[in-house]
């Protein structure tokens, strides 16, 4: 597999105004990012984005795998056991399904592991892909629905960050907007 190389803050594939890093590598049919986010807990490990964007004509067939994704990502991160352990809670939100698990330890300390896959038909894609699907690890000081903020649908929506961070989202498409 080719190794990742570093973006700009705005070529990612997401509207999250926290972004520290972009990192992108592309292999056949399929382009990674992993992006990462700040941690400013004392649990080890990353908070990280990882989009899997894949262009194969056969994708839009199959069924979404977070295990491959826990895969990519090096195995299900801490403090989450085992996937087929997880206890998975699921919504629908203005941008389609999402599901995640939650660690918490009672004292303010919250992790979520979320997955989410979004098809073209729901947003231009990037790097002409069929699906992209998405995988999110994120503790914080803080509650769930903020933990969840960087893969909830505001966020997913947009193709890109802006430059600056008060500054509105950009989109890959100058024909696409917001859902009202």
């Amino acid at each position: 597999m080719t190794s990742f190389r570093q973006q700009s803050l705005s070529e990612s594939w997401i509207g999250f105004d926290k972004i520290q890093l972009v990192l992108e590598r592309r292999e056949k049919n399929v382009t990674e990012q992993r992006i990462l986010l700040p941690n400013r807990t004392a649990m080890r490990g990353e908070n990280v984005i990882l989009l899997r964007a894949d262009r194969s004509p056969l994708v839009l067939n199959t069924r979404f795998q977070p295990d491959a994704l826990l895969e990519l990502a090096g195995g299900t991160p801490y403090p989450f056991g085992a996937f087929d352990t997880l206890t998975l809670r699921t919504i629908e939100d203005g941008f389609g399904s999402m599901s995640w698990a939650r660690w918490t330890n009672n004292a303010g300390l919250t992790c979520v592991l979320a997955f989410r896959r979004v098809d073209k038909t729901m947003r231009t894609l990037a790097a002409n892909a069929n699906v992209m699907d998405i995988l999110l690890r994120n503790c914080i000081n803080g509650d769930e629905e903020t933990a969840l903020a960087p893969i909830g649908a505001d966020a997913v929506r947009f193709a890109t960050t802006s430059t600056t961070p008060s500054a509105a989202p950009r989109m890959l498409s100058p024909l696409a907007a917001p859902r009202p």
